[in-house]
């Protein structure tokens, strides 16, 4: 079972590596609606499948169609939400865990327990923090660890070293590439970011 609140040593964890995109996954100068409803196209496949892994956690994450509706095609979500779907697989991958929460929202008695992982990506060299809702169900419901939502959040002056000395070639690649021996702190892509309550991780 979890430990509600932040994630104990949080801090002393390893540093994180940055995800590299760039930006023309699903195709370039594509409108914003284009880019959701690719994005949408490529989770609708991912719900058929057997999940995705997190590392971190060894959970295997599923997307249920809530989820789909979060992460897909949804107006409120930025061009680089959209775009940091085509990079789903590895952002989840290399997710960090950082708190776990009661549904103090909605209070639905069958989510045990809401958790947010954190990513770090880079696209066309500005540095994002991409923050994954993970919902955890019980066990009447047979859904598990279920993706839920995502955030991205551009994280400015970032340290020396986790950025390249220029933008990435806009060459379109067919999925997420790890930017070779990149990586930042989980202090670092914390920093600002808060938790449930309102409260900075600390």
């Amino acid at each position: 079972m979890w430990e509600f609140g932040q994630r104990a040593g949080l801090f002393d964890l390893p540093s994180r590596p940055i995800c590299m995109l760039h930006g023309d996954e699903f195709g370039s100068d594509l409108s914003r609606k284009a880019l959701a409803k690719a994005a949408d196209h490529k989770l609708r496949g991912l719900q058929q499948s057997a999940g995705l892994f997190n590392a971190d956690t060894g959970w295997t994450l599923r997307i249920n169609k809530a989820g789909r509706s979060k992460m897909g095609d949804n107006p409120q979500l930025t061009p680089v939400e959209s775009r940091a779907i085509a990079g789903i697989e590895r952002l989840v991958e290399q997710a960090v865990l950082a708190e776990t929460h009661g549904d103090v929202e909605h209070r639905n008695p069958q989510v045990l327990a809401i958790h947010r992982l954190y990513a770090a990506l880079e696209i066309r060299g500005a540095l994002y923090r991409i923050k994954w809702t993970v919902k955890s169900f019980a066990a009447v419901v047979a859904q598990g660890e279920t993706l839920h939502a995502l955030q991205a959040v551009e994280i400015e002056n970032a340290p020396l070293g986790t950025l390249p000395a220029h933008e990435a070639p806009r060459v379109p690649k067919p999925q997420a590439q790890p930017t070779t021996g990149r990586s930042i702190s989980v202090r670092e892509l914390l920093a600002g970011a808060q938790r449930h309550d309102g409260s900075p991780f600390g």
